[in-house]
């Protein structure tokens, strides 16, 4: 998440702030060393690698950080994650150093272990981004961290979400009254004055109170926190401990100047009558006809009721009566279709029909009156007026429900940042759900063993994987058994056809491995799994198979879909020990001006592990074991200015 990277590519804007002379000539900057001194000019700074000062007196390169160390004073006594920090505050950089991220960690630590509910806050500023933000549930460290990555500002929701009230002062001076008996609290100081924060008080009301120039923070509200900037000021909490009570003198104070009546929401009314004695709530839960009943309910109170009202009854319902409740915006698709059928005299039987064939994906005519068990007169006049109507396609003898689009306008809940260490990769890209790797391989190179050690990797981190073979054999059963994995460790299945193969609901799923017999139809088969993927959610690996000469089959699929695409290769076609992932295409890389195009590994044929050579090599001098690779796999890392992304591959 750090942007240690983007202060390494301000050197320039640092000398010349240090008054450095520099002198400009086409792509070259030419200046006296800083570190040698020596005259006249001897070092160079070259516009296309701009990190850089290259020292022809000192043979040397030098970066921004080794220039600090020589010019400011006490920088050799810091650490060069505190060099970074300190240069960032002097050129003014609002970015996330290795030390910044050290300090938000521990706070979303604090934040976590206090159950905090956070809201994404657009950036500089303390509005939510999020429509209908007081309804949705925030409380995963790695979403908030993407947040902080992306610039945006963080607040906490007050009140029950989040269990806390808070005052907001907004002057430097906390009122007498208030500071008399404030007590011990948690301190936050913004820009204009404070944030008072106590555990929630139900009989405060949130309210702003003139005379003091002080808003009670409750249900419904939320304040920006750390590290958040707002007015180009960073927030600061003084004293981060237990959330305390607040003191009953305060309490009772702050009741005395708001002096308002409560007043209770028709929800707090309705969850109180259902705790009487006389009413006893009955709940339907997820597959026991939540959608039926809730149809057609909806469809006797629709011949008294207008629209509206039929909505606000239902949306009632279905929040304390359903279990899971349904999102709103089904309830709003499902009277939208209600409002068409109000004046078909067969709108009971034309609902039924229509979910009948979405969720066929497509009928005939005899199908439909199979199933339902219904005349053909009916089904007849019923699948007419659902074509007329703009709902169902026809086709020769079969009908097709018309897809209509899902049109969205949120977009903090576009790309959730996936809360787990992918396997091999976890240095080299930002993943998000709803994401697909391509990992290819040619014949007997070792894909189930590569398969195999990634959910060795995620069963450690505490997930439950899919595995799907689509060869036949138990070879993943030994290896797995060989890694150590036991029964109830995984989930695995076998099928021969990836088209009829659906995901499961948020499931982490490696499919190994794909082999498209007819080319001409990649293109299908990849789109069948991005839109499994849309429904279902979840993470998606794929391990496809590559020529012979080590290339894919039809490139350009191949690479046109993933967030990443990579190619498992030998060193030695012979040997097998040795091998690296050719990174071919990464969406969106974790790193700025560096890319590594290769990860080298190192097959273990005793214990089936496949690891990284790079974390090999730290285990061994953490255990003091000097062993040496061949110089040809260690790993490569090409210096380049920006980012690779997107890349056009080759026709095949």
């Amino acid at each position: 998440m750090n942007d240690d990277q983007v202060i390494y590519a301000h050197l320039v804007d640092y000398l010349k702030l240090k008054q450095i002379k520099l002198q400009k000539s086409g792509g070259i900057y030419s200046l006296v060393c800083p570190i040698c001194k020596k005259e006249p000019a001897t070092a160079t700074i070259f516009l296309s690698s701009p990190s850089t000062i290259r020292c022809r007196n000192c043979k040397k390169p030098y970066n921004i950080v080794q220039i600090a160390q020589e010019i400011e004073p006490n920088y050799s006594e810091y650490t060069i994650d505190e060099i970074v920090y300190n240069l960032k505050n002097v050129l003014g950089l609002k970015v996330v150093t290795s030390k910044d991220e050290v300090e938000i960690d521990k706070i979303f630590d604090y934040y976590e272990k206090n159950n905090f509910d956070l809201v994404p806050i657009a950036k500089n500023s303390k509005a939510p981004i999020e429509q209908n933000w007081t309804n949705k549930e925030h409380k995963d460290k790695s979403e908030w961290s993407e947040w902080i990555r992306n610039g945006l500002n963080i607040g906490i929701k007050t009140g029950l979400r989040s269990n806390v009230t808070v005052i907001d002062i907004d002057t430097k001076q906390i009122p007498e009254e208030i500071e008399k008996y404030k007590g011990q609290c948690v301190i936050q100081e913004t820009s204009k004055g404070y944030h008072l924060i106590y555990k929630y008080e139900e009989d405060l009301q949130t309210t702003r109170i003139d005379e003091l120039k002080v808003d009670i923070l409750n249900n419904g509200k939320q304040f920006v926190t750390y590290p958040s900037i707002v007015e180009d000021t960073k927030r600061i909490y003084h004293n981060l401990s237990d959330i305390q009570q607040m003191p009953k003198e305060l309490k009772e104070y702050l009741l005395t100047k708001t002096n308002q009546p409560s007043v209770k929401t028709f929800s707090e009314r309705l969850k109180e009558d259902l705790k009487t004695e006389d009413f006893k709530l009955s709940v339907i839960k997820e597959g026991e006809g939540r959608n039926d009943f809730l149809i057609r309910f909806a469809g006797l109170l629709r011949k008294d009721l207008n629209l509206t009202q039929v909505q606000t009854v239902i949306s009632v319902v279905n929040r304390h009566f359903c279990n899971p409740p349904l999102a709103e915006k089904e309830i709003r698709a499902m009277l939208g279709s209600l409002d068409k059928y109000v004046e078909f005299d067969e709108q009971e039987l034309a609902i039924r029909v229509l979910q009948y064939i979405k969720d066929a994906e497509d009928a005939t005519r005899q199908d439909v009156e199979r199933a339902l068990g219904e005349k053909k007169a009916r089904v007849d006049k019923v699948l007419t007026y659902l074509v007329k109507e703009g709902y169902l396609l026809r086709k020769g003898r079969y009908f097709h429900v018309i897809k209509k689009l899902e049109w969205k306008d949120d977009l903090i809940n576009i790309g959730t940042p996936i809360n787990f260490k992918m396997p091999y990769f976890y240095d080299i890209a930002h993943f998000n759900y709803g994401d697909l790797i391509v990992i290819g391989s040619k014949n007997k190179f070792g894909k189930t063993h590569i398969s195999i050690n990634m959910i060795k990797q995620l069963v450690e981190q505490g997930i439950k994987p899919y595995y799907i073979s689509l060869e036949t054999g138990s070879r993943f059963a030994k290896i797995a058994l060989h890694l150590g994995l036991k029964e109830g460790d995984f989930h695995h299945a076998f099928c021969a056809d990836p088209t009829r193969i659906e995901l499961e609901k948020n499931a982490i799923t490696i499919i190994d491995w794909l082999l498209i017999v007819d080319k001409a139809k990649t293109d299908l088969i990849f789109r069948h799994f991005i839109e499994q993927l849309d429904k279902q959610g979840g993470f998606l690996i794929i391990f496809q198979q590559l020529k012979q000469t080590g290339e894919y089959f039809a490139p350009n699929m191949a690479m046109q879909f993933p967030a990443l695409s990579t190619r498992y290769l030998y060193e030695n076609e012979k040997d097998g020990t040795y091998g690296k992932f050719a990174i071919d295409v990464v969406r969106e890389p974790k790193t700025y001006g560096s890319k590594i195009f290769e990860l080298p590994c190192k097959y273990d044929w005793q214990t089936k592990l496949l690891q990284r050579i790079d974390e090999l090599k730290q285990q061994e001098e953490q255990s003091n074991i000097d062993v040496s690779y061949p110089t040809e796999i260690e790993p490569e890392v090409n210096n380049i200015d920006g980012v690779i992304d997107e890349q056009e591959p080759k026709e095949e």
